[in-house]
């Protein structure tokens, strides 16, 4: 099982890979449990927290795309093209990297995303303060 920091550096493809490696052998712990056949049952545990880490990974990655996608600059650039989004999380300044390219392979536009900004909780304070901006800086290509 890797630790948090080795899924971050992995690819999307090989995440995905891997969540389904793990679903599978949940699958077939969860089988040999009702069956009677499971001895150690802390691997149950232990394959439902890989999972978890490797949902974790994902869903950040595709929120720090859709943060920086939602930039009405970043919109216009993207706009009727055909692109794919690279993130990855950079440890010295505790951001996702996200690289918007075309097709092509021809850099678009990039940003950097902090989601570790604190949302303001509650409908009334929603109201009353906007929401942290999620996207430190941006680059438009071009």
């Amino acid at each position: 099982m890797a630790n948090i920091v080795e899924l971050r550096e992995l690819d999307e493809a090989k995440l995905e890979e891997m969540m389904e490696d793990a679903r599978e052998a949940l699958f077939k712990l969860r089988f040999r449990d009702a069956s009677s056949q499971l001895e150690d049952y802390t691997q149950i545990k232990a394959m439902r927290r890989e999972i978890a880490q490797l949902k974790t990974v994902l869903n950040m990655r595709q929120k720090a795309v859709d943060a920086a996608a939602a930039i009405p600059e970043i919109a216009a650039v993207l706009g009727d093209k055909t692109w794919a989004a690279k993130a990855r999380f950079d440890y010295e300044s505790s951001v996702y990297q996200v690289e918007f390219v075309d097709d092509g392979g021809v850099k678009l536009a990039s940003a950097s995303v902090d989601l570790n900004k604190k949302k303001v909780q509650g409908r009334r304070a929603r109201k009353e303060k906007a929401q942290p901006r999620l996207v430190t800086s941006y680059k438009v290509a071009g």
